[in-house]
């Protein structure tokens, strides 16, 4: 057997193919590439680094969107309606299933950009190497530190969305089994994250031009990391009770890590071939007659309504008319139309809405054109962990500063009025503004993160994805999968909430 590294444009692919009496002149052996193509390892970098930001704002993530009901959809594409229906359907873990884009996505998409870093830092490490870029410049000590970024944030964002899966950090692996829980892979990730906040510190020179066009320099860099290390931790548990037995130690942590995290919305620009938030772009884009394509789900509209009167279902007649809301953001974020779009009332008028989104539209319709501003991570998620932590701390005045601050976007963009300093007040103040002001802009499974660890997914919504079916059988593990209404409070291996209680927002149809 020999390994081989094909490289296709700027994407590599680990494989291997059968040694016969000859070599195959079109693959090269680890040590042959590092010679014969030079800045072998800087590309290796760059398509980890690409590949790990790109698949945490995939649009794979509308999935999450439709079973936190921010978004809902009556279409076939991608199975969404199977995501959005109600009562919630238990996960079709089939490979030929139309939805198991998402979960494949994410697996793949991850495991690729680990694997891509893991062979970089092999040549860093182990064979004692220099990287250079294409233009010859000795990018050693920035590929390490962009490596472990990309490793980190793959396995991390792995534990996040999946119930289980193996780390790979070294390119002799010979294990054929899924062994690592959720938690294993997110406290893996987050040292390597960690790692890359040190690396970055030390180099005096640090460069992070990995993603095409962008730059982000080592302040902007090192709080970035910061604020994606309290996101994913506080992630983590399953449900409401998994969260509270965390501990206190835990919850300072991610206070600690939101407490060095973005001072300032971070947002990346379109340039031509380069990063895009997908996610975004599939949940502002509007059909002909301006309505959503993939609109919001009637959530918002319930919760923003001051006046009581909008249901948590869609009724079966007549047209529901725009609400009244003394939150001033919301007019700006959100748009009122008669038109229900493509919804089909065959598929459910529960599931029919009259709402779109305005906030990050731009009249091309999508994100993908030059100059378009991506929401990456906003400042304000900082300041819903830093009071979510103190939450769970019980600490609930402190909370409730956060929440009232004179600078936080419900105060000063919204005019509302100050939350309560108890449990109440302040979980249905969270699951606001999770729902209105982070929206689509959290990433692939914010806000669906925040309703899991609070109980306020619909009952029979999975928790968590399943190991994909191909790599099930490929390890001969038997095909497993979450949800449905005849598995409320389902428990998954590690004895984890693997399909959610009938304890959600609204109660299962």
């Amino acid at each position: 057997m020999k390994k081989a590294i094909y490289i296709l444009a700027s994407v590599t692919i680990l494989a291997s193919c059968k040694k016969l009496n000859f070599d195959d002149p079109t693959t090269l052996t680890n040590d042959e590439a590092v010679i014969k193509v030079p800045d072998l390892g800087y590309r290796l970098v760059t398509s980890s680094v690409q590949t790990a930001f790109s698949t945490s704002t995939s649009s794979s993530g509308t999935h999450f969107s439709l079973l936190a009901d921010q978004t809902t959809n009556t279409n076939g594409n991608s199975s969404w309606w199977d995501f959005a229906n109600e009562p919630r359907l238990r996960l079709n873990n089939n490979a030929s299933y139309r939805g198991a884009v998402t979960w494949n996505t994410f697996y793949n998409n991850f495991y690729q950009s680990n694997l891509d870093a893991t062979i970089a830092l092999d040549i860093i490490e182990n064979q004692k190497l220099k990287i250079v870029d294409n233009a010859g410049n000795d990018r050693t000590k920035d590929c390490q530190a962009a490596a472990y970024f990309s490793k980190g944030l793959a396995q991390a964002y792995l534990g996040v969305i999946f119930d289980r899966g193996i780390i790979v950090d070294t390119l002799n692996l010979s294990k054929r089994s899924l062994p690592n829980s959720y938690k294993e892979l997110i406290a893996n990730g987050v040292a390597h994250l960690e790692k890359a906040i040190k690396l970055a510190d030390e180099n005096t020179s640090f460069k992070f031009d990995f993603l095409a066009g962008i730059t982000i320099p080592k302040a902007t860099f090192t709080k970035l990391v910061n604020s994606l290390i309290a996101r994913i931790l506080s992630s983590q548990p399953r449900d409401k009770t998994e969260a509270a037995a965390l501990g206190n130690d835990f919850w300072n942590k991610v206070l600690s890590y939101a407490s060095k995290g973005i001072t300032a919305d971070y947002t990346i620009n379109t340039v031509t071939g380069g990063y895009y938030n997908q996610l975004v772009t599939n949940l502002v884009q509007r059909n002909a007659d301006g309505s959503g394509w993939l609109a919001p789900d009637l959530k918002v509209a319930y919760l923003a309504d001051k006046t009581g009167n909008t249901p948590k279902f869609y009724p079966t007649s007549g047209i529901l008319p725009a609400i009244t809301t003394d939150d001033e953001r919301f007019y700006e974020y959100f748009g009122y139309t008669a038109s229900f779009g493509i919804m089909l009332e065959s598929r459910g008028r529960g599931l029919f809405t009259n709402y779109f989104r305005k906030r990050w539209y731009n009249s091309r319709n999508t994100l993908n054109v030059p100059d378009a501003v991506n929401p990456y991570f906003l400042f304000e998620e900082i300041r819903l962990l830093k009071a979510e932590a103190k939450f769970w701390l019980k600490d609930y005045n402190g909370a409730a500063a956060e929440l009232n601050d004179a600078t936080a976007s419900r105060i000063a963009k919204g005019k509302l009025p100050v939350v309560a300093a108890n449990e109440a007040d302040l979980r249905k103040a969270l699951h606001y503004e999770y729902a209105i002001e982070i929206d689509a802009a959290g990433g692939a499974f914010v806000p669906f993160t925040f309703m899991r660890r609070n109980n306020l997914l619909v009952g029979g919504t999975p928790t968590e994805y399943p190991i994909p079916q191909l790599q099930l059988e490929l390890t001969k593990t038997q095909v497993y999968t979450f949800g449905g209404k005849a598995f409320f409070g389902e428990k998954g291996k590690y004895g984890e909430v693997a399909t959610a209680p009938n304890e959600g927002w609204k109660a299962s149809e």
